[in-house]
């Protein structure tokens, strides 16, 4: 694949994977203050639906340009820079809510920047990580990329809390600035292998999206693969954003009981991803997001019933376990058989797929969660999940032999 030595593709995988976990620790130490922070003022569905498109929908507006840029310039120069502009904007704003105006639309204001550089980073990342990697070692590399994020997932929560609790959430922007521009030092160390840059032509903005897209849809098993994953994310999202709300409904509004929510979900995340990075090569990929479905689903269903607070803490728990292998799976999946001059762009299109189509969906749950309980919103959602993961098993079940042709 790459002429890279044994140590400097290690070296040069160890700044990108630190540089793209200290961006991830920031951004999720940021949201989960806002989204918390909203909740408990508002108790409002229709407010965590705004919050949730302001941290999502930006990401689907930008995404298809974004691929495109991914796939024309250097990878490593675009996450530097949306990530500079984006921590910039963040302070800004950050200190205009504070010193001159407390304005709820303003912190949405700062999800939404932080949502856009997302949305090229996003892409970008998952793109550059193959280039930088030799194939062999792609599967680990992803599960150590999802098991460190885990971790740092593990804590952003936790402090997230302890500052909103003791301090203010003011200063977890301070810690933002901190670790975005200890992502950004990273980055300027990796060594991105520009392959022959002189080959990649520069395309029109809507001419290049349209290639993608049509490269995408125009492979069945891969428009399948979107398909099924589209629909599955629409089922995921009320699970993964209206839980802050449910908590504070159904079990109280304590802070420590919102960091208990998004810690058991990180410790499940923790050992799925776990589980990722000891397996060397993932044979039965198709089959084991089915399973990552199914169980997603069985766990959304069982949270929705009637019980104990601890009931609820471990089926969260189950939940984590899954989606680290969903998302790394497919992330393998793609880097494994799509083309490197595509790559940008399939990537972009899964995002809008998976956890971009959040926002859309919230538009039906969030005024929905304000009329009925979300517990049987949950209920009907899992069962319905585990129904498309059955689906999508068997419709798919020679997706990694079929992809084979999309070099």
């Amino acid at each position: 694949m790459h002429n890279i030595h044994t140590n400097s593709w290690k070296v040069n995988v160890g700044y990108f994977l630190a540089a793209q976990n200290f961006f991830l620790f920031g951004s999720s130490a940021v949201y989960f203050a806002i989204l918390w922070y909203i909740a408990l003022q508002t108790s409002s569905g229709t407010w965590i639906m705004l919050a949730t498109m302001a941290t999502t929908l930006p990401q689907i507006l930008i995404s298809l340009w974004a691929g495109i840029w991914s796939d024309q310039y250097s990878r490593k120069k675009l996450i530097i820079a949306s990530s500079s502009l984006v921590t910039l904007l963040t302070i800004v704003t950050a200190l205009i809510y504070f010193f001159a105006s407390h304005d709820l639309w303003l912190l949405l204001l700062i999800a939404a920047v932080r949502s856009l550089g997302s949305g090229i980073q996003t892409p970008a990342g998952n793109a550059l990580l193959p280039e930088i990697t030799p194939k062999k070692e792609l599967s680990r590399i992803n599960g150590l990329n999802q098991f460190i994020s885990s971790i740092l997932l593990l804590i952003s929560p936790i402090l997230s809390g302890f500052i909103l609790g003791q301090l203010g959430i003011i200063f977890v922007f301070v810690v933002d600035l901190v670790t975005a521009t200890t992502g950004i030092l990273l980055m300027l160390g990796v060594r991105a292998h520009q392959q022959k840059p002189q080959k990649r032509t520069r395309i029109a903005g809507l001419t290049g999206i349209w290639d993608g897209l049509r490269y995408t849809f125009s492979h069945q098993y891969l428009r399948n693969f979107m398909l099924f994953t589209l629909i599955a994310f629409v089922l995921v999202a009320p699970s993964s954003q209206l839980s802050t709300l449910y908590v504070k409904r159904t079990f109280g509004s304590a802070v420590w009981r919102l960091t208990l929510n998004e810690l058991l979900w990180t410790i499940g995340a923790l050992l799925g991803s776990f589980y990722i990075t000891i397996h060397k090569k993932l044979p039965h990929k198709i089959r084991l997001i089915a399973l990552g479905f199914a169980g997603s689903g069985i766990s959304f269903a069982v949270m929705g019933l009637s019980e104990p607070f601890w009931v609820y803490l471990v089926f969260m728990f189950f939940s984590g376990i899954c989606m680290p292998i969903i998302q790394a799976t497919s992330n393998i999946l793609i880097q494994e058989n799509v083309s490197p001059t595509r790559m940008g762009r399939v990537f972009s299109i899964l995002q809008i797929v998976s956890t971009g189509i959040y926002p859309i969906a919230m538009l039906f749950y969030g005024p929905l969660a304000d009329v009925i309980a979300i517990r049987y919103i949950l209920i009907v959602t899992g069962l319905l999940l585990i129904g498309v993961a059955g689906l999508f098993y068997k419709r798919l079940p020679q997706l990694s032999d079929k992809l084979k042709d999309l070099n």
